[in-house]
């Protein structure tokens, strides 16, 4: 279980996020939603170690993680990060990155290790193009290619940061199901989302945030009733019991829009 206790932080000795306590319960998935430069990018990378808290805790299973070492920490939790730099490898030596926290000294892939990065790159829809560079790939494709290294890395809590990001229509229901499987054997995923209908259609929990503060955890359903989300980005969200979507309105006159 991944724990936050009053957490505050940020970059350049200047707090985003203040006072914020949530638990990610295992097997379960909660979307981070909120309107840009609220802190949820800033509340993942404080998550995995990237980013150091001025005050408060990160704990994993109760541990803080600032008593765990660098390796330990690498392979209880993967972040993916929402800009990447691609570099001149190829998908399947990216993808193979994901297994370097468990390689021990010479740092030589096991059997086993090749056989997680194959499934990996198969469950994210790469290994047709395993051996092409992913700086030649179109923003859908290498997007597919790290969310194939943050598989193979096999961590039991995955932060994800705006993983449908390039991805076509298909690809954003193929994350989905990738989604609903971590959850299946038991993984902690938390992702930020944009698209708000996703992140309420597909979630268990909801994290709303605004302005480097959490204003509350609910189920979806319970936050779109519990004007949260009104409150952090300013539009009415009303579940269609028909379709199992939201539908998104804005202002006074309740103009209808879709995310």
């Amino acid at each position: 279980m991944l724990e936050l206790r009053n957490l505050c932080g940020g970059y350049g000795g200047k707090d985003i996020l203040e006072d914020i306590s949530i638990s990610f319960e295992s097997g379960s998935i909660t979307s981070v939603i909120g309107a840009n430069g609220c802190g949820k990018s800033t509340l993942l990378q404080m998550c995995c170690g990237l980013l150091k808290p001025s005050r408060g805790q990160v704990l994993i299973d109760g541990k803080d993680i600032s008593e765990m070492k660098h390796i330990e920490l690498a392979q209880k939790i993967s972040y993916m990060e929402q800009v990447h730099n691609s570099g001149s490898i190829t998908v399947r030596a990216l993808a193979s990155h994901g297994r370097f926290p468990y390689l021990g000294y010479p740092r030589r892939f096991t059997a086993q290790d090749k056989k997680i990065v194959d499934e990996a790159l198969e469950s994210a829809g790469v290994s047709d193009i395993a051996d092409r560079k992913v700086s030649e790939l179109s923003g859908g494709q290498r997007q597919r290619a790290y969310i194939a290294m943050t598989l193979a890395q096999d961590t039991d809590i995955v932060l994800l940061d705006e993983p449908s990001t390039y991805l076509d229509i298909s690809s954003q229901f193929e994350l989905t199901d990738i989604v609903y499987a971590m959850k299946k054997r038991g993984k902690t995923v938390i992702t930020v989302l944009h698209d708000l209908n996703m992140a309420l259609s597909n979630s268990d929990m909801t994290a709303v945030m605004k302005n480097g503060r959490l204003l509350g955890v609910l189920p979806p359903k319970e936050a779109a009733e519990s004007g949260l989300i009104r409150q952090a980005l300013g539009v009415e969200a009303v579940l269609d019991e028909k379709t199992g979507q939201y539908l998104l309105f804005k202002g006074e006159n309740h103009e209808k829009s879709y995310n």
